[in-house]
């Protein structure tokens, strides 16, 4: 009887512990469950296409020459420095900044017709707009806008597009100086003196008011001649011989 019980809570024993057993038994990997989704910024990024990376026949050389000036690569980025610095010095010489700031945008557009994929462009055109911008005329503000779309549209997903993006929304332009309507020009500056006139223009004409009056003429007797006379002749007369006295 004794063995009966023994055999009997033995066997419970066993049960239970198989079940503690399997409780604690961590679950089998299922192969079929999905993977947790990444963050849909990180996928965003990766799906993105790399940038185009010019070959070296994609790029221009150091030694070509493009636009009217035949400006290099080089040449081309020493000009615009060069106009800002002067313009920096002097801003009366606008006109001349603007002028050589549009012959210096040809070469860039020569450069970008012959070396499309060149990835030193967007920065020569971004450093170009800015020196529109400086320059305090009317058309260069205009063509700063011009070749901010310039830089949008051609090289929108270069560094210099999304800067300039930043640049033109905190951006506070300066204001234009008032347009004069009547421009005297300077003197003529001579070695002899600022007011000292040229020998190549003409002398401005007097006003009205500055000329001298005309003095009126009298009548003045005019002085009858005076009879001058004739010299008169003197009569020859021989020189007489003295007497000798003879001996």
């Amino acid at each position: 009887m004794k063995r009966i019980f023994g055999l009997v809570f033995a066997c419970g024993a066993a049960s239970s512990l198989a079940a503690n057993a399997t409780l604690s038994s961590p679950a089998p990997h299922d192969k079929t469950k999905a993977a947790p989704a990444k963050p849909a910024s990180k996928v965003a990024v990766r799906q993105q296409p790399a940038l185009h990376r010019p070959t070296l026949k994609e790029l221009a050389p150091g030694d070509e020459y493009f636009g009217p000036l035949k400006l290099s690569i080089i040449g081309i980025n020493n000009t615009i420095r060069d106009i800002g610095r002067r313009y920096d010095v002097n801003h009366d010489n606008f006109k001349a900044s603007f002028s050589a700031a549009e012959m210096t945008e040809r070469a860039i557009r020569d450069w970008e017709k012959k070396y499309p994929h060149d990835d030193q462009l967007p920065r020569a055109v971004y450093v170009l707009q800015r020196l529109y911008t400086k320059v305090l005329f009317a058309p260069s503000r205009d063509r700063a806008h011009a070749t901010a779309q310039w830089l949008f549209v051609d090289f929108g997903r270069s560094p210099q597009a999304r800067q300039m993006k930043k640049t033109l929304a905190l951006e506070h332009l300066a204001p234009l100086p008032p347009v004069a309507l009547t421009t005297t020009p300077p003197p003529y500056g001579s070695v002899f003196g600022k007011g000292y006139p040229s020998e190549f223009t003409a002398p401005a004409p007097l006003p009205q008011h500055a000329l001298p009056s005309p003095v009126p003429s009298t009548a003045l007797p005019t002085p009858s001649p005076s009879p001058t006379p004739s010299p008169s002749p003197t009569p020859l007369t021989s020189p007489t011989p003295s007497a000798t006295p003879l001996r």
